[in-house]
Order: structure tokens, then C-alpha cells, then sequence
């Protein structure tokens, strides 16, 4: 029997050390790739663990018949009321309620005067100030109220920004996103598969001022096809040190952190068919992990294909990426889960469910969606349609994710 040398195992420390230093790569830099098509190791969260659920019947009021906005980040949360985004183009405005679902009052009007905004918008809300901010895309403006719906002050900009997503990005900056700033024109418009290009990517905005920031904007070597139906309203997510951005026609998410540095984050190096199928993006973030998704293209939302919806946790205390496989299910107390899609975060809920908070998923629930699920609902939700008719607002599912 061959001995084994100590200068043998020397080398096996050294080769040992060379490969975890090129498995730990990724992690040192910053930047995490991602591979669809690669096994990664399944993970099955308890919800009941890492998050709360709350169900909030959105009640009547006085001009308060709510309409879904649909995809988007529409709803921020403080610690005894939240904020709305109401989907009626008509009449723009956010709507504040307190947890019991009642509405206390609106914030913002339609119109192009003082204080005025026209659909669509999109908001940002400094708890620390206590102001809203509101961009209108279309006119370019920014509208800052008080948290309680009083108009302070508003700025125009001569600059043509066509901004579509905001948030705070720190205590003195707005961030302004347009990842499709630079297009191809879809077909059946004017000018058909040529490329334009409408405002800036990236727009940062100091909040005393409200005037533009000096700082280079960013383009995408990819460019936005406007033939495909996605849209770019939710390109951004939270997090506690800043915001990530993504364009989905691009196959890295990038970070801005507060001291407004920017730095690739997440990378998908997926081996696909088709190059246009690529992004996976994250969609929020706790203390322990970020949740990713795959943004899926495709010409029309009837159908999605299955090899297309990928869940994935990165365990951040692990360094490592985690297949979420059907979601994050609430476990029963026989151990088995509950996989009816009321009580889980399945793929439809993290694509719809994004918000201005960096921990929180909130869905609308009607109440033909209701009745039709009613025998395997829970029994607060039970009790809760049991009150209900089709002429109510919907029931609001909001998660938080426990840091």
C-alpha cells in the first residue's frame, strides 16, 4: 500500500484552497450568477415563519371605490396606515387608509395646475420628512404633499425625463428610472421597428431643490422592444441600503447605494435558446435573503410557458442560491404544506406583489376570487367574505417579510 506523503497532502490543501477560492469568486466581488437551466438545491420555506399575512377588506367611502392598478409598486406601509395607488385613470390619486381598511383621506388631483398630476403616476413616501412625492410621467413634474395630502411644492422640468419608476434612494436623493428610454418602435405605430429614444435612464434628484443632480447617465447594450408586453413599472426594488434596477432587456441587476455608487449585482449567464428569454431579477429583500424571479417574455399575457417561471432565494448568511421550486408555502401541523395559492407566495404573487417597501408582497383579492376559493380559505379571510358582495372593494393580502 502506497503511503501517503506529507508533501502529497500539502498539495491537496493547496489545490483544496485554490478551487473554494474560486467557488467564493462570485461572493467576493459582489456579483452573483445566476443559471436557469442549472440544478441548484431546493428550499422549502415555512411562511408561517418568515412572514406575516394580514387581510384588509378595502372599505367604501366617499369617492374610494378602488380600482386595481395592477402590476406595480402601489402600496407603501407605515406603522399605522398605508398608502394606495387607486388604478382609476380618471381621477389619479393615492388613497391612505388605516389597517382596519378604512379610508381617511386622499392625496394629489388631476389636472395640469399647481398641485396637479395626470395618470399615470408614480410616488415615493420620506416617512423621515413626512412628504409624498409624485411623478407624472407625461408632464414631467414633480408634486411634493405632507403626509397628510397638503400640497407643498412642485417642480417642472425642462428636460425631457419620462420617468416610470421613483423611490428614495437616501435621505436627500430621488431616484428616477426609465429603463426603455431607448426603443423599438412597435409595429402598427408610426415609424415601426426603428429606434428611438425618449428621456433619460437614470435621473437622480435632490429632494430640498428639486432640480436634476449632476451624474453620467446609463445606457443598456441591449435595446427595449416595445412589441413585447411587459412593461417597466416595476424595474426597481428596495432594499435597506439603497435601490437595484434592472432593464429587461438586460441580463444584470445593478445596485445604487446610498452614497450613490453603482455596482452589477446579480447576473444571469443562463444558456438559452432564444437570447431574448433572459432575466431574472430580484424582487425583494430581507435580512437573509432576496427573493429572485424570471421576467418572461413573451408577446402576449395568455399564456406563459412553464420552462419560464423560476423562483429563487440567494441565502445571503450562505452565500448561496436556493430553486424555490412552487413558492413559499404555509406548513400545517401535521408538517405536510398548504399549497393552495391563498396561503402561499407563488409565482403569479411575486410578480404582481412588488411594493415601495423593501420587505413587503400585498395582492388584490375580489370577491368572485373569494367565493370561488371560499372552501379552502382561512377562516379570518372566511369570516371576512362572509360580509361581503360583489359590489365591495377587493380584500387587500398584505405580507410582510420578518427581517
Amino acid at each position: 500500500m502506497k503511503k501517503f506523503k506529507l508533501t502529497d497532502f500539502l498539495l491537496v490543501l493547496f489545490l483544496m484552497s485554490i478551487i473554494v477560492s474560486c467557488s467564493n469568486k462570485k461572493s467576493a466581488n459582489g456579483i452573483i450568477e445566476i443559471d436557469a437551466f442549472r440544478k441548484y438545491p431546493q428550499l422549502n420555506l415555512d411562511l408561517g415563519e418568515i412572514a406575516e399575512i394580514r387581510y384588509i377588506p378595502l372599505k367604501l367611502g366617499e369617492d374610494t371605490i378602488f380600482i386595481n392598478p395592477g402590476y406595480g409598486r402601489h402600496f407603501f406601509a407605515t406603522r399605522n396606515k398605508f398608502y394606495l395607488n387607486n388604478g382609476n385613470l380618471d381621477d389619479p390619486k393615492i388613497i391612505v387608509y388605516d389597517y382596519e381598511g378604512n379610508p381617511l383621506y386622499s392625496i394629489g388631483n388631476k389636472g395640469r395646475g399647481p398641485g396637479e398630476f395626470m395618470a399615470p403616476f408614480t410616488y415615493a413616501v420620506d416617512t423621515l420628512r413626512g412628504e409624498v412625492f409624485i411623478n407624472s410621467s407625461m408632464q414631467d413634474r414633480i408634486i411634493v404633499y405632507d403626509t397628510n395630502g397638503n400640497f407643498k411644492r412642485s417642480a417642472d422640468f425642462s428636460e425631457r425625463l419620462r420617468i416610470r419608476n421613483m423611490d428614495l434612494v437616501n435621505d436627500n436623493t430621488l431616484l428616477g428610472y426609465n429603463p426603455r428610454v431607448t426603443y423599438i418602435v412597435p409595429a402598427g405605430l408610426s415609424g415601426a421597428g426603428r429606434i428611438r429614444k425618449s428621456g433619460r435612464t437614470m435621473s437622480l434628484i435632490d429632494i430640498d431643490s428639486l432640480s436634476l443632480i449632476d451624474f453620467p447617465d446609463l445606457s443598456f447594450e441591449r435595446i427595449y422592444d416595445a412589441n413585447q408586453s411587459w412593461g417597466s413599472s416595476k424595474a426597481i426594488v428596495k432594499t435597506d441600503n439603497g435601490v437595484y434596477f434592472f432593464s429587461i432587456c438586460s441580463d444584470t441587476t445593478y445596485h445604487i447605494s446610498k452614497s450613490l455608487e453603482i455596482s452589477p449585482r446579480f447576473v444571469d449567464v443562463s444558456s438559452y435558446s432564444n437570447k431574448e428569454e433572459n432575466g431574472i431579477y430580484p424582487v425583494i429583500e430581507n435580512d437573509r435573503y432576496v427573493f429572485l424571479y424570471s421576467q418572461p417574455r413573451f408577446q402576449t399575457m395568455i399564456r406563459l410557458e412553464e420552462k419560464q417561471l423560476k423562483l429563487f432565494a440567494y441565502d445571503k448568511t450562505q452565500n448561496k442560491l436556493f430553486d424555490l421550486a412552487k413558492g413559499i408555502m404555509r406548513k400545517n401541523l401535521d408538517g405536510s404544506f398548504n399549497t393552495h395559492f391563498i396561503e402561499s407566495l407563488n409565482y403569479a404573487f411575486f410578480f404582481e406583489g412588488t411594493t415601495l417597501n423593501h420587505n413587503y408582497l400585498v395582492r388584490c383579492l375580489s370577491y368572485k376570487t373569494l367565493m370561488d376559493n371560499y372552501a379552502n380559505l382561512p377562516d379570518t379571510l372566511k369570516r371576512i367574505t362572509d360580509k361581503m358582495t360583489e359590489n365591495d372593494n377587493p380584500v387587500l393580502q398584505v405580507v410582510k417579510f420578518k427581517n
